[in-house]
Formats: structure tokens, C-alpha cells, sequence
């Protein structure tokens, strides 16, 4: 696991380390990339590597989190307008392309699902289910459920749409949502 300190030190080394992973994993796959490599791209030395995560997993696991984080404190999820809400969230993955594309070609997509859809649950809320579930036996459950289904469904959007190389637009990928999924 990453150093989860909120020391500013910690923070930037462990962005430096990240920018270093993912500088060689446009191009190289994990087992291929070393250490070594990371630190001196990141310009920073192995002990400084070690001190905030113990392998190269746990800098993609942390950038699943900051990404996810940064979502979260961009995106209305409060709007009661779905289709803004929709191409924000597309917008905002747009424009990190890049990081989508390196977690599908070394298969953390899978993590990186479970902790959104996670961090999402535990953050945010959705006005118009808030009041869909009013008086009901068990309204953050049901909540959880729904977020889990939508988040779920417009995840793997976010996977099509990297390993089809983004040549939808993230308006014409909300209008797709909006097909399946009508706003009321």
C-alpha cells in the first residue's frame, strides 16, 4: 500500500513516482519497467520509492485514487441535469486518456473499477435518487445499489471507449447514456 500521509513531501514524491510509472507505461508493459527506471525519470532515488509504496502496483493504485478523487471534487454530482452531469464525467476522462489507456493495457481496469465505483459510493450523492428513496425500509442501501449500477455501466463505457482508442466524442458518448438511461 501507498503512503496515505498527507505530508506535502509525501504527496509530491509519490506524484513524481506516478508521472515516472506512467512515462514508461505509454510504451513498455509493468513486469518490463524497474525501479530504477521510475526513480530516475521521477528524479528521485530508490529509498524515496520505498519509503511511500512497496512495488510499482501500488503507484497505479494510488493514481486510481487521486483520479477518482479529483472526479469527484470536478464533477456535479449533485446536478440534477443528467445529461451536463454525463459529459462532465466524460469530459473530465478525456481528458485523461492517457491514464485510462496504460490501466487497460496492463489489466488494472479491473482495480481501478472497484475503488471508483467505492470512492464514489462513500462521497457522493445523487439528489434525484435521494428523493426516489425517501420513506423507503433501507434508503442508503438501495442508494448504494443504484450508484453501484450506474457507475458500473458507464465504467465499462469508459473501458469501450479506451480500447476503441476514444474516437467518440464524450458528447456523443452522454447521448448514449441518455438513450439507455432516460433522465426524467
Amino acid at each position: 500500500m501507498y503512503n496515505t500521509s498527507s505530508h506535502p513531501q509525501v504527496r509530491y514524491s509519490l506524484e513524481a513516482l506516478t508521472k515516472g510509472l506512467f512515462f514508461y507505461l505509454e510504451k513498455d508493459p509493468l513486469n518490463r519497467i524497474t525501479v530504477s527506471q521510475i526513480c530516475a525519470q521521477a528524479g528521485l532515488t530508490r529509498r524515496t520509492f520505498y519509503r511511500n509504496c512497496s512495488c510499482k502496483e501500488d503507484l497505479i493504485f494510488y493514481a486510481c485514487d487521486r483520479l477518482t478523487d479529483r472526479l469527484l471534487d470536478t464533477v456535479d454530482f449533485g446536478s440534477e441535469d443528467a445529461r451536463t452531469l454525463y459529459l462532465n464525467f466524460f469530459t473530465f476522462w478525456l481528458e485523461h486518456r492517457r491514464f485510462l489507456s496504460c490501466i487497460v493495457r496492463c489489466d488494472f481496469y479491473g482495480y481501478f473499477v472497484e475503488r471508483f465505483i467505492a470512492l464514489c459510493n462513500q462521497k457522493m450523492r445523487f439528489p434525484l435518487q435521494e428523493r426516489a428513496f425517501e420513506g423507503q425500509e433501507h434508503p442508503d442501501t438501495l442508494r448504494r445499489f443504484c450508484n453501484s449500477f450506474l457507475l458500473g455501466g458507464m465504467s465499462r463505457m469508459l473501458y469501450a471507449w479506451a480500447e476503441e482508442g476514444f474516437i467518440s466524442t464524450a458528447d456523443e458518448i452522454s447521448r448514449s447514456i441518455l438513450f439507455l438511461v432516460p433522465a426524467k
